[in-house]
């Protein structure tokens, strides 16, 4: 039998060495769940300790091709072939390019950084909404699957048409036609991971700032009682 000292040295131990990665999980899981204020896939940054050198692999999500170019939209960007080059748009680096279309010589690009419009060289950001797919209507306006947000549209120049018939229609019927989510083991993992099979999709961002809140508390509160003073033993006077 382990005595109640051998415990409590398991039990510190075992703390003590899972302080940082605690830590580390407790502020990411804080930032995650806030992630739809912060928006931090906009935020560009440059950590030199976290460069390896190495290359995102390219998921090729759409690929157009006109007379003299190609266009490859992937989960890192957008790429041009063109006299047997490939090249990279830099404004779209690192950005989840989902959909392209290609209209005579302007391609419109639907990613989750926004709407964007290629002409030539030169590109230009049509509005930064989060959308998965566009596609062109009979009246040559862009109709956009825009995830959660539904389907919109928009004129070609980015700007969004209100109050459209087509639109409130298409919304109205795909509405009445949602389909139950067949379950598997690895969704119920990933809910019971999440929190959103015990506090539901709408609470879900709230569990996990709570229980990224209450580790950052217990390794915060561990850090304390490890490096604290111990009080020494007080001699009495005689």
């Amino acid at each position: 039998m382990f005595s109640f000292k051998q415990i409590r040295a398991l039990h510190k131990w075992p703390g003590i060495l899972f302080l940082f990665p605690a830590f580390l999980i407790s502020i990411t899981a804080i930032l995650l769940a806030l992630d739809g204020v912060l928006h931090m896939d906009g935020v560009k940054i440059n950590v030199p300790i976290m460069s390896s050198g190495k290359y995102a692999e390219n998921e090729i999500k759409a690929v157009v091709a006109s007379t003299d170019r190609q266009f490859a939209g992937s989960k890192n960007g957008l790429y041009i072939l063109e006299a047997g080059e490939v090249k990279s748009v830099p404004e779209l680096a690192g950005s989840d390019v989902r959909s392209l279309l290609l209209v005579n010589d302007t391609l419109y690009i639907a990613s989750k950084q926004g709407l964007w419009r290629l002409v030539g060289n030169t590109i230009v950001q049509l509005n930064d909404k989060d959308v998965f797919h566009v596609s062109r209507t009979p009246n040559n306006q862009l109709l956009v699957g825009a995830g959660k947000s539904g389907v919109l549209l928009f004129d070609r120049n980015g700007a969004e048409i209100w109050d459209n018939q087509l639109v409130k229609e298409f919304s109205a019927k795909l509405a009445g036609s949602k389909q139950k989510q067949p379950q598997t083991l690895h969704k119920l993992v990933m809910d019971l991971h999440t929190g959103e099979a015990i506090v539901g999709k709408t609470l879900m961002p709230f569990w996990i700032a709570f229980s990224g809140i209450q580790l950052l508390l217990l390794t915060l509160t561990g850090c304390w009682f490890v490096l604290r003073k111990k009080p020494g033993v007080k001699k009495l006077k005689l």
